[in-house]
């Protein structure tokens, strides 16, 4: 394998597949559209490894999705199997690495309130159309998951040496 599993970088969201030859639908994360090189491959896990596809075209469908056909990915079903998988890089030297971090990096971040009151951990990140957000496994020992909105108005700090995100909870949040 050419890239170990610490070196991808995610890009995209498979949302579904589209037509019958094995073309998908992809959501971009934000700041990473110019990111994918078709010369390059683009790697999707598989039972937890990095499995490597090279791009056979793609096709921008608005400002964040495009249509994707990957080379071995030939039919809807196997389109459909992938969906809502994700899409990896390698990480270079290149913009990427100046970018601006995807949602999905702060996954094993802790929460904390700004008065310093820890919330939890970050285990996922939902990329709901307007309204993106962690999905947080409590503290509290409920085993409710918590959904955070990833807004500037909530997130107010972030510390990437200690891994801990600041944020300013709505009231009643985390009563629900």
């Amino acid at each position: 394998m050419s890239a170990p599993a610490n070196n991808l970088l995610p890009v995209a969201k498979v949302i579904k597949s589209f037509g019958t030859d094995g073309g998908m639908i992809i959501r971009y994360s934000p700041y990473f559209q110019e990111d994918i090189d078709v010369k390059r491959p683009v790697f999707i896990s598989y039972d937890g490894l990095p499995v490597p596809f090279f791009i056979e075209s793609i096709a921008n469908k608005g400002n964040s999705q495009s249509v994707i056909k990957l080379s071995g990915i030939n039919s809807d079903r196997m389109a459909g199997e992938i969906s809502g998988e994700t899409i990896f890089i390698e990480r270079s030297g290149s913009k990427t690495e100046s970018s601006q971090p995807s949602p999905e990096d702060f996954t094993g971040f802790g929460v904390i309130t700004q008065e310093g009151i820890s919330v939890g951990e970050i285990t996922k990140f939902y990329d709901y159309p307007g309204n993106p957000c962690f999905g947080i496994t409590r503290n509290d020992n409920s085993e409710r998951e918590l959904l955070l909105p990833v807004h500037e108005d909530i997130i107010k700090k972030i510390d990437p040496r200690k891994r801990v995100i600041t944020a300013q909870i709505p009231e009643g949040l985390l009563d629900i």
